[in-house]
């Protein structure tokens, strides 16, 4: 795997799709805070490890080119969360996360052809 590799974004994406149907919370404030630290990945599976199907304790995939996506998000959204989101709560730092990654699926998908 290339240490630059995103690879097991997608899976992170649907653990966190899980800890919101099964209805756990993080504050904004919270999820930013590791946005900048760059260890998102570390805390939320550390954190909830127990939902997680997956490890993410960096034999697998490269925590550190994941938390650098997230971290490249640090200082660009904050207070924004509701315009560039729609996301009002505070509590609602897990879906934050997943907008976060909605962008990059947005970019590949912009280089997409589709042909009937």
């Amino acid at each position: 795997m290339a240490k630059n590799s995103l690879k097991g974004i997608g899976l992170l994406q649907n653990c966190i799709l899980h800890l919101v149907s099964i209805g756990k919370k993080e504050s904004i404030v919270d999820i930013e805070a590791h946005l900048e630290s760059k260890d998102l990945v570390e805390y939320l599976y550390s954190k909830y490890k127990a939902d997680f199907p997956i490890s993410f304790d960096n034999s697998i995939y490269s925590n550190e080119a994941l938390n650098s996506y997230f971290g490249q998000y640090c200082g660009c959204i904050e207070g924004e969360e509701d315009r560039k989101y729609g996301i009002t709560k505070s509590d609602d730092g897990l879906l934050l996360i997943l907008a976060l990654i909605s962008i990059i699926i947005e970019e590949k998908c912009n280089s997409w052809i589709v042909t009937d």
